[in-house]
């Protein structure tokens, strides 16, 4: 039961960046697209006193599409999203940070924003003309 007052509630997310280079022109040729992932999980300690703990989860994709037919054609896409989670107030540093140490925790922070990260990466494929169907939207 203690946990579950210490759930953090997601309080933004945002696109910290978005880049894509793609000179080529869709032809109808086939590319294959490979997805990298970097994440990294992190506490906010407020020198306020009374002030919310956060957590921080960045999620950095890297894409890079290769033509079939051509592989010395590629594409590179890269994009980092943040999101922030706050704690209850009535929460301590010592239980928060017990709980960054277990996997489980880390995973309900990652598994809440990986989702939303992968959907705007998808979309923006999509809109620079790949075909991004494919790529994972959860863990």
């Amino acid at each position: 039961m203690q946990e579950l007052s210490l759930r953090p509630k997601l309080l933004s997310f945002r696109v910290v960046f978005f880049s894509s280079e793609n000179r080529r022109e869709g032809n109808g040729s086939t590319w294959a697209l490979e997805l990298k992932q970097d994440i990294h999980v992190g506490l906010a300690v407020p020198e306020v006193q009374g002030a919310a703990i956060h957590a921080l989860v960045q999620v950095a994709l890297y894409a890079t599409a290769r033509n079939e037919q051509a592989p010395q054609e590629t594409a590179e896409f890269k994009a980092e999203y943040l999101a922030t989670f706050s704690y209850p107030t009535d929460c301590t540093e010592a239980q928060i940070s017990s709980l960054q140490d277990q996997e489980p925790h880390q995973y309900l922070l990652v598994a809440q924003a990986y989702p939303l990260a992968a959907t705007h990466f998808r979309r923006e494929l999509l809109a620079t003309g790949f075909d991004a169907r494919a790529l994972p939207l959860g863990l």
